[in-house]
């Protein structure tokens, strides 16, 4: 998939890039899913390439930064899911004041038009874009229908006779409801981190992490979680076979460690591998796919009551997952 960071040059005169959608699609959830795969389909009827334009941000963390919501993905996931869907272009745009200050109509000239000669847009049932959100589906029908363009409208994806959004999946995240939230997503939720070196306790008694600052704006609740460990370009350890990407059990602690750190002392994803250990460099990236909430965090009164919840913790983890 090519990523085009900013507005592609103009389109060539009569060429057309086949089917687009637009969208911030934070969570790439099933009503995005259903959204996307939709513009999958339009581009392969047209015979064309499907883009999906998207931001570098949410809108409301430029026109109302108190009310912007935390973000369920980071960008690379974003981009990652899409590259996984089958997209063959994603254009990020960065959201800006002057961005939001066009027009719907010049919005689709100089955009839709101008730089990606769209065939086919295809948006959902609450789309509203141009200054102030002035323009919705309908407007956009109208102005295909000038400019020579197709409009196709998804109708919501419903859970429980309720439209499938991002603000109720953050919720049931914040809440710790996992079952609720994978239902809505289509998969598990993934927490992106960086590897960051430790001070090594985990080693002293027994239970060797892998340390990761979270990038995620939208976080679950502190405390202990079966997962999956996804590795970015991870070396394998001995007895891995190739093929496929690196994919470990693990249980994971997401908290700020009270039993050994300072009261608000910043928050941390700790990750014990339930089998062989991954070689990760500082700095590296990796996914921790967090499949049920085992407990909430708490202080303990010293290394040797944690390391023995820390054995209960791991053999929970490995019911949960299924190893043995």
């Amino acid at each position: 998939m090519r990523v085009i960071r900013g507005l592609p040059p103009a389109g060539r005169r009569g060429g057309s890039q086949g089917a687009v959608t637009i969208g911030v699609f934070d969570g790439v959830h099933r009503g995005h899913e259903a959204i996307l795969r939709a513009t999958l389909a339009r581009a392969r009827r047209l015979d064309g390439r499907a883009v999906v334009m998207t931001f570098d941000r949410h809108p409301l963390a430029v026109l109302a930064p108190s009310a912007a919501p935390r973000c369920l993905m980071t960008l690379a996931q974003r981009l990652e899911r899409f590259r996984e869907l089958g997209f063959d272009t994603a254009v990020v745009l960065p959201f800006t004041r002057a961005l939001a200050r066009r027009s719907a109509t010049d919005f689709v000239r100089t955009v839709l038009m101008g730089r990606l000669r769209a065939a086919d847009v295809v948006v959902g049932y609450d789309f509203h874009f141009g200054h102030g959100g002035a323009g919705d589906a309908a407007l956009l029908a109208r102005l295909g229908a000038v400019h020579g363009f197709s409009v196709t409208v998804v109708p919501p994806a419903l859970d429980h006779g309720e439209p499938i959004s991002s603000t109720r999946i953050r919720r049931l995240i914040r809440l710790g409801k996992f079952a609720e939230a994978c239902r809505l997503l289509g998969r598990p939720p993934r927490l992106a981190g960086i590897r960051v070196n430790g001070r090594r306790l985990g080693r002293r008694i027994g239970f060797p992490t892998i340390n990761f600052l979270p990038r995620n704006e939208c976080l679950p609740p502190h405390g202990i979680y079966a997962a999956w460990l996804r590795p970015a370009g991870a070396r394998r350890p001995a007895g891995i076979r190739s093929g496929g990407p690196v994919r470990l059990p693990a249980v994971a602690y997401l908290g700020s460690r009270p039993t050994v750190d300072r009261e608000g002392a910043r928050t941390q994803l700790e990750v014990h591998c339930l089998r062989k250990v991954p070689v990760i460099a500082a700095g590296a990236g990796a996914e921790i796919e967090l499949i049920a909430y085992q407990r909430p965090d708490r202080k303990f009164t010293g290394l040797e009551p944690l390391r023995r919840q820390i054995v209960r913790d791991a053999a929970r983890a490995r019911k949960i997952l299924a190893i043995r």
